[in-house]
């Protein structure tokens, strides 16, 4: 497994897809019951109907709240999909920066040496 820190986020399906990202991200994966956690079969039903399925929309936010990928290295993964429509896959563990505006590995805290000193 990459050590935390080492994964990057990985640009899943662009923004060219326009409406039928949420499509095309159910028929994304050879195996989605490895994969992807935390969807499901009605989920994924409702996906794969397209966008005039009455209830695409609501299931793909669903979706993109709760669904956990997971690479061949057992790194896990959440979903953003960015104002411009691009769909990403994050590591889990990467916090949201609104200096940099994208997701980023949280700081890690400086060592000071004065932790273990006594008075």
């Amino acid at each position: 497994m990459m050590s935390s820190g080492s994964q990057r986020p990985m640009l899943w399906l662009d923004s060219a897809r326009g409406r039928y990202i949420p499509r095309d991200f159910s028929s994304s994966f050879a195996d989605r019951d490895k994969h992807v956690r935390n969807v499901s079969k009605q989920n994924w039903a409702d996906l794969e109907a397209g966008p005039d399925n009455e209830h695409y929309w609501e299931t793909w936010e669903e979706v993109t709240n709760s669904a956990t990928i997971i690479d061949e290295h057992d790194n896990q993964y959440a979903l953003y999909q960015s104002d411009g429509g691009d769909l990403w896959l994050i590591p889990v563990g990467m916090e949201w920066s609104d200096e940099d505006e994208f997701y980023v590995w949280p700081a890690t805290p400086q060592h000071t040496g004065t932790e273990n000193e006594t008075r």
